[in-house]
């Protein structure tokens, strides 16, 4: 089976389980994984900012490539792009002469590829499932809830500002900036406003967050395709690693010497402190009173909360106790699984969404726009099965949320 009918077969399914029997079934098929292996993996940019298009009539001027030539010609185009070897007009001139040859069929997918968006309901982890170490895998550091039977033993503890944007792990590289989710996710539309002065840091990581006034358009800035106005984003850093430590997984540095080397590096780049800040971190005694304090203060000031790090902790690749997470409320991420109609004044609009939460029906209601509960209801079929964001308060006994509010749609999870 060719590669392209390979892909539409997957996509044709919505069962995990079919999706999964079809790649199996297509284990030898080395061009299939390959293919794979460039659109999902997101330390292989191709650095190509328009993807040409061939009209018809102009690819019936030309002979074609076979089967096996489209593909191989295809993965050298992208390692030349990837490399650099190929750059600007140059490159988009490449992939031109190379779509002038290749069948309507695979046009499409190789075009998917070069975007990085095939879309086909398969995860990276779903992937390496069948093709296990296939998708290199993307892990940066994550927090687990505030206990501070763990922070035992040591004197001091870092108090940060628990921010509410978007989490963007950057990566620096001669000269060249990626940005990520927490996912591994690509991040993209800030070339022009945040890429130029994360260079003027020089290479390494920088662990941070996207910040803007409205969470919906951040989400929007954030991963749409097309060019979109950022005006008024930025990118607040709270963390700093070396590429040697990044690329081996290998992390030395503490957590303190981390933060003193991000704050070095932003005072000698001079930076443009509209576009990049450093978070507030405080050092405090270890005693729950003083973090509790030091907590209050931050949401007093608006912010979710606190994150107490400890000082001495090298960089965790993956989610540990060496940060935690103290919140006045508390955010899961739910599917949706059911829409209900609202009453009185909310008549012939969305009432509320019905979500799972550890088995238990959960209706979330709250934080939803006039404007929103119309546009959801108008199409309500479309909206089963998008994840959103809910904010509660706590667990009740009976496993339900206290409080749950609608934050946002998760558009980076499905």
């Amino acid at each position: 089976m060719r590669v392209a009918e390979i892909f539409e077969s997957i996509k044709a399914t919505s069962k995990s389980t079919e999706k999964i029997a079809i790649m199996r079934e297509h284990a030898n098929n080395e061009d299939f994984k390959k293919a794979l292996f460039y659109a999902l993996d997101p330390f292989t940019p191709f650095y190509v900012t328009k993807v040409p298009r061939v009209k018809a009539a102009e690819r019936e001027k030309v002979s074609q490539f076979s089967e096996e030539s489209s593909w191989v010609t295809f993965f050298s185009a992208l390692r030349g792009c990837n490399e650099r070897n190929v750059t600007g007009q140059s490159a988009i001139d490449l992939l031109y002469q190379l779509f002038l040859r290749v069948d309507v069929e695979n046009d499409k997918w190789m075009r998917k590829i070069l975007k990085k968006h095939l879309a086909i309901g398969v995860s990276v982890k779903t992937v390496n499932k069948v093709f296990p170490g296939l998708i290199p895998t993307f892990e940066v550091s994550l927090a687990h809830k505030f206990d501070w039977m763990r922070t035992q033993g040591r004197k001091q503890v870092a108090v940060e500002p628990k921010l509410d944007g978007i989490r963007c792990f950057s990566i620096v590289r001669n000269g060249e900036v990626q940005m990520f989710a927490r996912s591994g996710k690509p991040i993209t539309n800030f070339e022009k406003t945040l890429s130029p002065e994360l260079i003027k840091l020089g290479d390494g990581c920088y662990d941070g967050e996207l910040m803007g006034q409205d969470f919906t358009a951040l989400m929007r800035q954030a991963y749409r395709k097309e060019s979109v106005d950022t005006t008024g984003t930025y990118l607040a850093l709270f963390d700093f690693l070396s590429l040697e430590e990044w690329d081996t997984k290998n992390a030395i540095m503490s957590c303190e010497a981390r933060y003193e080397e991000l704050l070095d590096r932003l005072d000698k780049g001079e930076v443009d402190l509209e576009l990049i800040q450093p978070v507030e971190r405080v050092t405090v005694d270890n005693w729950f009173s003083e973090i509790k304090l030091q907590h209050d203060a931050y949401v007093k000031e608006g912010f979710e909360g606190a994150m107490i790090k400890f000082l001495d902790a090298p960089y965790r690749f993956g989610r540990g106790f060496e940060v935690m997470k103290l919140k006045a409320f508390h955010d899961v991420d739910l599917p949706i699984s059911g829409l209900l109609e609202g009453t009185g004044k909310h008549a012939g609009k969305l009432g509320s969404f019905q979500v799972l939460f550890n088995g238990v029906e959960v209706q979330v209601g709250s934080g939803l726009t006039d404007d929103l509960r119309e546009q959801i209801w108008s199409d309500p079929d479309s909206f089963l099965g998008r994840v959103i964001e809910v904010r509660y308060q706590e667990v009740t006994p009976d496993g339900s949320l206290r409080f749950p509010t609608f934050v946002c749609f998760r558009n980076d999870k499905t």
